[in-house]
């Protein structure tokens, strides 16, 4: 079986031409021009909700399509917005809630932003790049989370961020072999921890960037076989496991790590 860091590296030199056919896929071709002829009709968050179709294309787009069940808390997060300290938005650990009532901003602009053609076409193309992350993870789970770390690391401010999201941290965790027992740890001994051992402010440059996602790849094999255990590292990105959740209160999926930084682990 091919290796994760032989196929990472294959993905790099061909991640132009891969991002070009999922443009072209008819299904994804479909959602993104519904989503593009649709988006600027919707005035609130509650008609967004709504419409099931802009409302999973978003979500998914803002790496929330765990998230789908929760109806409820997104439109609560949407109708908060972020300018209050106290907005549900600020208060949960995963800051993927935040950037997305950020980018909608139904609370600060209305529907400013979902009429903005330029604001629509970014959605689009983070759907599309999401996509594209889905299908690499369909050949080799390890692969989709490495294209994973490269498109969210250069924008994390502080390990916080890295700690809350559990795909960056099993990246980063694996990249500087640490062991899993190490995640029960405070999260501030593993914030000193980790800025013993890695500069933040590296993942801002591409060169080293790329070094350590080529060292996550080869870290990873070590650690699982070239294959891996794909339904634990799918449950990373939500899709099996405690992200993907289950049951009927309108709150499906929501991991409660999420909930509290006080309860991040």
């Amino acid at each position: 079986m091919v290796s994760t860091y032989t196929n990472y590296l294959s993905v790099e030199k061909t991640f132009d031409r891969r991002v070009e056919a999922i443009e072209k896929d008819p299904v994804v071709a479909r959602e993104s021009q519904y989503f593009r002829e649709n988006i600027g009709k919707i005035s609130t968050a509650e008609e967004f909700v709504n419409d099931d179709r802009l409302y999973r294309f978003a979500l998914t787009a803002f790496d929330l399509e765990s998230q789908i069940f929760a109806r409820a808390l997104v439109k609560k997060v949407l109708e908060e917005g972020v300018e209050d300290p106290k907005a549900l938005s600020n208060q949960l650990v995963d800051r993927k809630w935040n950037n997305f009532a950020r980018a909608f901003a139904f609370a600060e602009v209305g529907d400013f932003n979902v009429k903005n053609p330029e604001f629509v076409e970014g959605v689009i193309d983070k759907y599309e790049r999401v996509q594209l992350e889905e299908r690499l993870g369909e050949e080799n789970i390890a692969v989709r989370l490495a294209v994973y770390g490269e498109r969210k690391l250069p924008g994390v401010s502080n390990w916080f961020s890295v700690l809350g999201d559990k795909a960056l941290r099993e990246v980063v965790f694996t990249a500087l072999g640490l062991p899993d027992a190490v995640a029960t740890q405070n999260p501030d001994r593993l914030k000193i921890l980790l800025e013993d051992r890695f500069d933040i402010e590296d993942f801002k440059d591409p060169a080293k960037l790329d070094k350590f996602l080529q060292r996550f790849a080869l870290q990873y094999d070590i650690k699982n076989g070239t294959s891996g255990p794909v339904s634990n590292t799918l449950a990373l990105f939500g899709i099996f496991g405690d992200g993907g959740g289950g049951g009927g209160n309108g709150i499906i999926g929501i991991d409660p790590s999420t909930l509290s930084a006080r309860n991040l682990f």
